[in-house]
């Protein structure tokens, strides 16, 4: 794992049309003081992505702090801890940074939440929408959770 580069966007992108999810931006891994973009390399070939997203201001119910952003991971290596690997990197990076991390999630994308769980989250809450995302066009809830160092 290192941190993206500029140079890996058409990998994640290409990952991202496999995945059929909208393709990250620049601007998505643009270095900041408050977000790391990591890349996850088997053979010299980027095989997932996953960032973080700094809030300095709580909104609504969600509270201010160091959230789990996007986790991608080319369908041909999923199943195999990559994702896993990701976030306890970005948890590492974050508890540098503060003693909570925050993530959340479709409440049906079981898989997402057992990982996170394993690793220490727990959930905070249920809402129709955190920091202006929805799940599946408004009709389920996202769960909010938090995991202290």
């Amino acid at each position: 794992m290192r941190e993206a580069t500029f140079a890996d966007l058409p990998y994640i992108g290409a990952i991202c049309d496999a995945s059929g999810r909208a393709r990250w931006t620049r601007e998505m891994i643009t270095p900041t003081s408050g977000r790391v973009v990591l890349v996850a390399i088997v053979q010299d070939e980027v095989v997932g992505a996953a960032k973080t997203h700094f809030h300095g201001e709580p909104e609504g119910r969600a509270p201010a702090g160091h959230y789990l952003g996007g986790v991608i991971i080319d369908p041909n290596f999923r199943r195999r801890g990559i994702g896993s690997a990701l976030t306890r990197v970005r948890m590492e990076w974050i508890w540098a940074r503060s003693s909570t991390a925050y993530y959340f999630a479709n409440e049906h994308n079981t898989a997402s939440i057992i990982m996170h769980e394993t690793l220490g989250f727990q959930s905070i809450g249920r809402f129709a929408q955190i920091r202006g995302v929805t799940a599946d066009n408004g009709r389920s809830e996202l769960v909010l959770f938090q995991a202290r160092q």
